[in-house]
């Protein structure tokens, strides 16, 4: 039966559905949108960080499947963000995701904007309550050598009862012959039946003949009743740049104190060591105490404050409200 998507993503848009809307399904084919609104401030010291003021911004997304045979399918997602941190004029626009692939019974391939391979690892400590903080000291990260949201990245990624197998590349985008963005990354993680996840990555690049980067994560999440709690560590070389090597480590803990409230403590801290003069910096020291409060499955408002161990750096605080649908 032909059917009008106009007809149906009007209505579904204010529906009261948890999780992503079903706006389309016939014959196959599917179309999920999703979205989010979230609007915060942050508050910080007598010195005005990067973050201080106004962080606001709108998400859409759509997921999109269409079977091709009973073994066969095809997918794609595109995501999209409108930044509201001025004022009206303001025009920042960005796409967050944008990829299709296949998936069978051998696993999924996809190609375009998406997240690397390590991402599997450098998730597990990435529960920030607000849009403020978080997964600050791996050193992976949206357009970074293929370990965040990147451009041009085909990726696979399968399931084998508790493990699950990543691995991706990016292809070279630089229209220079001296240096390269091409990137490659691998990743699995696997889950026990008792509530205990184990995790490791590796993401490796050579972004000009001088030098090679790469990196290696490997991290852990328990989770069992009210309580989840889960850490990451990092060592990268020349990742941060050329002759900066790094360490950098992330751990989180949780507590659901009723269905609707809960708390958490986060811990981000990274060093950089200069290779050629061996002078190692503190570029990331912070502790960040969050509350969370959720109205229902859709509505919650946070709080996080966060201290900052930096030299020269303030603390800061930042409250908001978020809707998802």
């Amino acid at each position: 039966m032909k059917k009008s998507l106009l007809a149906l993503v009007l209505p579904s848009l204010f529906a009261s559905t948890v999780g992503a809307v079903e706006v389309y399904n016939d014959d196959g084919q599917a179309v999920d949108v999703y979205g989010r609104a979230y609007a915060g401030h942050d508050f910080s010291g007598e010195d005005k960080n990067a973050n201080y003021g106004n962080d606001s911004y709108i998400r859409l997304g759509a997921k999109l499947t269409s079977e091709i045979s009973d073994t066969l399918s095809a997918f794609g997602r595109y995501e999209l963000q409108w930044d509201l941190a001025e004022s009206e004029k303001q025009d920042q626009t960005k796409t967050r995701l944008a990829y299709a692939g296949i998936k069978s019974d051998v696993g999924a391939f996809s190609f375009g904007r998406q997240y690397g391979a390590v991402e599997l690892v450098a998730d597990m400590t990435d529960s920030a309550y607000t849009n403020a903080y978080g997964n600050a000291a791996l050193g992976v990260g949206k357009d970074h050598d293929g370990t965040g949201r990147d451009n041009s990245l085909f990726k696979y990624s399968n399931k084998f009862a508790g493990l699950q197998l990543d691995a991706s590349y990016r292809l070279d985008d630089n229209q220079s012959d001296l240096e390269s963005d091409a990137a490659y990354g691998l990743a699995a993680a696997y889950a026990l039946d008792f509530g205990l996840t184990l995790a490791a990555g590796f993401n490796a690049s050579s972004p000009t003949d001088d030098y090679d980067a790469s990196i290696f994560l490997v991290g852990a999440s328990y989770k069992t009743g009210p309580i989840r709690v889960a850490a990451t560590f990092a060592q990268g070389s020349e990742f941060e740049g050329q002759n900066m090597d790094h360490t950098g480590y992330e751990l989180t803990a949780e507590y659901k104190i009723t269905k609707q409230l809960r708390a958490q403590i986060l811990y981000n801290a990274q060093e950089i060591e200069d290779t050629t003069s061996s002078v190692t910096t503190d570029s990331v020291d912070e502790l960040v105490f969050g509350v969370r409060y959720d109205f229902n499955k859709k509505f919650r408002t946070i709080a996080e404050y966060r201290i900052n161990g930096v030299d020269g750096a303030d603390d800061d605080f930042h409250l908001a409200a978020r809707y998802s649908f």
